[in-house]
Order: C-alpha cells, then structure tokens, then sequence
C-alpha cells in the first residue's frame, strides 16, 4: 500500500511539471504570477496587465504601438480652412466684402475743421463688392488680383455745407437759413487691383501686400437733409459730376491673420480734377474686409 501511495504520489508530481512547463512554453500564467514578475522587474503595477506580452523566459515587456512616417504625416496633417483661402498652388477665387471709412488729405494732411469741406470720418463709408482671386506665385509668395464695386460716402463735418458746381470749378457755402442734419457727396467706382502678398505660417494664417489699384467713376451726386426755417423735414439731391476726377488710381497695403484682413488706400489722383478751381484733396480709405 505505501509503495503504491510513492508510486501514484511522484506520477502526479511528474504531470504537474510537465504541465507547467506546457504553460511557460506557450507564453501563459496566471495573474498572481504576472503581477509578481511586474513587481520583481520594477515595472509600474498601475499598467493594465493586457500591455505587457509574457514570453517563454518569462521577460515581461510594455507592448508599444510603433511610430511610422504615414502616422507621423496624418498627425500634422490638419486640413483648415485657411488653406482654401491662401491656396498652396494655382488659384483660389471668391467674393469679398469691403467695409471701411474715408478721408482725404490736403497737402498731406487732414483739413482743419474751420474748413467747409472738412469730414466727419465715422459717418463717411465705404462699401465694396469684389470678386478677388490669389494665385500662389512661388513658395509664400502670391499675387491678390480681381475686380470689383465701391460706394464712397464723403460726409461733411459741417451739416449746412451746400456744394455748388460752377463753371470753372467748385464751391462751398453754409446755409444760415436750415438746421442741417447731413449733408455729403457720394461717389461710386468699377475698380480693380493687384497687390504681391507674403504669407507666412505653417498653415498660411499671416499674411502682408502692397500693390496697386484703379477705379473709373460710374456715379456721383450730392445729398442734403435738412429742416428748413418752418421746422419741415428737407431732402436734395444732386445728380452731376461734380468736376470730379473720372479716374483714380494709388497704392493698397493689406495686412491679414486667419480670416481676419485690413486694407488701407491712398489715391495718387486728386478727388477733384486738377485743372478747376476746387481744393487738391486726396482720399484714404482704410477698413476690413469679410
């Protein structure tokens, strides 16, 4: 009987070792194991064990996903808007547009307000429609073209100030005679420009030009309201040309970040033609574009 119980005792000790050396070979272990094998390597314990691969010599590993160019390259490759804005080749083209306020100089700087042709620069507008294209020249170089639409509103400070078209040039005088609420002349011109521009960036998002650009003068006229000495709410209105110069043209600088831009014009042509009797204005214009 005690020989049987040996004989029977070591048959169950070989098969146990054998087992497990089964297990150790195919890579398995129970969590007790793992865990103590983490601990005795210094591992961090906080680590799901799912990370670790266990091989025959019993090494434990932290199983990491490998860095390749395509994972590099999809990391940094966001697609923003902006570079449907400020393309990195060819031409992109959409509608712009431009609000701002005017001005104009006489010998180079703002009229003095005792001057009857003085302006009140937050209620002189302008508008413009454009169709502009960016054409990517070489690298972070790039050409801002297109054509467009302005509406110029040129308010005077003074709000009784009449002008008055002479044959040989033009003439200001202030009513006594109303209480005047506006009065302005208003200018619309087909105008085109060209202006280098510099992007700058990873994705494009900053941006500066200075170029040129044209007008021709499609309409102007004169606009007044008053209350006249009765109390009488007045309008006039004056369609002419007013002697004013049918061609324009200066210098645009424009500075922009993401979608956000400014521009700044500044005529080259007199506002009146040079050879009337009429003061030497030169507009500017400054304002954002949308």
């Amino acid at each position: 009987m005690k020989t049987t119980f040996k004989t029977t005792s070591l048959i169950m000790l070989v098969a146990c070792l054998v087992s497990t050396n089964t297990y150790a070979q195919n890579g398995l272990t129970d969590d007790l194991s793992i865990t103590s094998s983490v601990l005795q390597k210094g591992l961090s314990p906080s680590l799901s064990l799912s990370e670790y691969k266990v091989y025959p010599s019993l090494r434990i590993e932290k199983e990491e996903t490998p860095v390749t160019v395509s994972s590099y390259k999809t990391r940094w490759d966001r697609r923003y808007d902006i570079d449907k804005y400020y393309p990195r080749r060819g031409t992109s083209n959409f509608v712009n547009v431009y609000l701002g306020l005017n001005n104009w100089l006489e010998d180079g700087d703002l009229p003095n307000s005792d001057k009857l042709y003085s302006l009140i620069p937050i209620n002189s507008w302008y508008l413009g429609v454009n169709f502009d294209n960016v054409t990517n020249v070489l690298g972070p170089l790039y050409l801002d073209w297109g054509i467009g639409a302005s509406l110029m509103d040129y308010a005077f400070e003074n709000t009784r100030v009449e002008v008055i078209k002479q044959p040989d040039g033009i003439a200001f005088q202030e009513r006594a005679d109303i209480t005047g609420r506006k009065s302005k002349i208003n200018v619309g011109y087909l105008n085109v420009h060209f202006v280098p521009t510099i992007s700058f960036g990873r994705y494009r998002d900053f941006r500066v030009g200075f170029g040129v650009y044209g007008g021709y003068r499609i309409l102007s006229n004169t606009k007044m309201k008053f209350d006249d000495a009765n109390g009488d709410k007045q309008k006039e209105k004056q369609n002419d040309s007013l002697h004013l110069n049918s061609f324009k043209y200066g210098f645009r600088a424009m500075v922009g970040w993401d979608f956000f831009d400014m521009f700044f014009n500044y005529d080259l042509t007199e506002f009146f033609d040079e050879d009337v009797n009429a003061p030497r204005l030169t507009p500017v214009t400054f304002g954002i574009v949308f």
